[in-house]
């Protein structure tokens, strides 16, 4: 069965582009036959209304017609619902107040909906008139396009006081239990037929006032991509000038840097060994040391060298990674092992760059461990993806330095340049993997690589 759009116009269901007319009341019962093999319904059709164009949408939200026409042509409705509807004004509006109490009686019971009434008495009264005016207007034989975009309204007013969606779907049940009470009781000729009309509407109601809640989430997701682009834009031009300003900065210290070392090391080689400036020498040349290897990491950062890709044994890198830090100060009093699967494929990725990342996590959790703790790589694959986490028993990281962890620049140590852990992220990007940190307070932090082991 076709229900597309196209098919309704060439059926005549909805305007084609050179009509402007659609029934007032719903969709022509023989033209709705033609169009989805449903027997037709004797009933009248009342004056059909003017629409502007062929597809409209409502005000202030994301719905147009084509999304109103399809709804009734799904579920059938048509001009005799209307008819049916109409006909039991006279029948629903002595029992209005009797349905509204009902209704309320059931929605106050959750505390959780009457929360969402927070102006007191007030409120919750002027909420009893407009529901009772809904009801009345579920009765008044005119569903055009005005009459859903009034639904619109009330699901854009459920989405602003923060009522919960699902209350869309039990309170439509509640009030359809309650109007079925009326209706049969009343004596009504045709009650049967005419309940069916009134089930399709509130399906109807039901599935318009739910596009509000989904215009709703949909723009604020959208918002929030936004802002998220926007972030990520700015930061990228924060870190663009901060890299242009890094390599120059870089370029211009390292030719003077090294010059100084050459001239300190000449004066330390006419010294005696003995000599008491030789430790003042020492000194000089081990900051030296400190502001070259700042210098590169600069460089490194703003420079990044394009990965070389080859095969590359994981376990065998990070035990000979392992094995030259354990010389480091920072490492001869920490504990370090490494625990690798027995069978873990070759990766495919830049392996001078691969140690430098495996160097710069080992070396970061030996600072954290400097007051006790031992330190764990582990090594795994899983799904075709090379998996290396650092685990270390350190002070760990508050929420507000977690967060910061990867902006350049950032350091909680004196002689730290912030650059270690935002060159790891660039070589893992630069090598389509991921990078992730989880820290806590006194508990230590796990810092795991993903690394894919496919060729790209």
């Amino acid at each position: 069965m076709d229900y597309s759009i196209e098919t309704a116009e060439k059926n005549g269901i909805v305007p084609s582009k050179s009509e402007s007319n659609l029934p007032r009341n719903g969709l022509s019962i023989d033209c709705y036959r033609r169009a989805v093999g449903r027997p037709a319904r004797e009933g009248g059709i009342r004056p059909a209304t003017k629409v502007p164009s062929r597809r409209r949408k409502f005000y202030n939200s994301g719905v147009d017609s084509a999304f109103f026409i399809d709804l009734k042509l799904r579920i059938g409705f048509d001009g005799l619902d209307a008819d049916n509807l109409h006909s039991l004004r006279e029948v629903v509006e002595p029992a209005v107040a009797e349905v509204s109490d009902h209704f309320h009686e059931w929605l106050f019971r959750d505390p959780s909906a009457r929360a969402v009434f927070t102006g007191g008495p007030a409120q919750m009264e002027k909420q009893r008139r407009v529901f009772a005016d809904w009801v009345r207007d579920l009765f008044n034989g005119a569903y055009d396009f005005e009459y859903f975009q009034r639904r619109i309204d009330i699901g854009r007013t459920h989405v602003r006081v923060g009522m919960p969606q699902h209350y869309m779907f039990t309170s439509m049940q509640v009030v359809w239990q309650k109007l079925q009470e009326v209706i049969r009781r009343s004596g009504t000729p045709n009650a049967e037929a005419k309940l069916d009309s009134l089930h399709r509407l509130l399906v109807l109601e039901t599935a318009v006032m739910l596009e509000s809640y989904k215009d709703h989430y949909s723009q604020r997701l959208r918002e929030e991509e936004r802002t998220v682009a926007e972030e990520r834009l700015t930061q990228s031009e924060h870190l663009a000038q901060i890299g242009q300003l890094a390599a120059s900065l870089a370029h211009e210290i390292k030719n003077p840097l090294a010059g100084i070392s050459g001239a300190i090391q000449v004066l330390r080689d006419q010294m005696d060994g003995d000599d008491p400036r030789q430790s003042v020498i020492r000194e000089i040349l081990g900051q030296i040391n400190r502001l070259d290897a700042t210098v590169k990491d600069l460089l490194v950062y703003a420079r990044p060298r394009p990965p070389e890709f080859r095969p590359c044994d994981l376990v065998a890198t990070t035990h000979r990674v392992v094995k030259l830090t354990r010389e480091a100060v920072s490492l001869r009093n920490v504990p370090i092992a490494v625990h690798a699967e027995s069978q873990v494929p070759p990766v495919p990725v830049d392996p001078r760059q691969i140690e430098q990342l495996i160097m710069n996590l080992v070396l970061n959790a030996a600072h954290a461990c400097k007051m006790g703790g031992r330190i764990d790589v582990y090594i795994s694959s899983v799904d075709r993806t090379a998996v290396l986490e650092v685990v270390d028993q350190g002070v760990g990281m508050t929420p507000e330095v977690r967060e910061r962890a990867f902006e350049p620049f950032f350091t909680t140590r004196a002689k730290g340049t912030g650059l270690g852990l935002p060159i790891c992220r660039k070589i893992v990007e630069a090598h389509k993997g991921t990078i992730t940190l989880h820290s806590e307070p006194g508990k230590g932090t796990t810092v795991r690589v993903e690394l894919p082991q496919t060729w790209a």
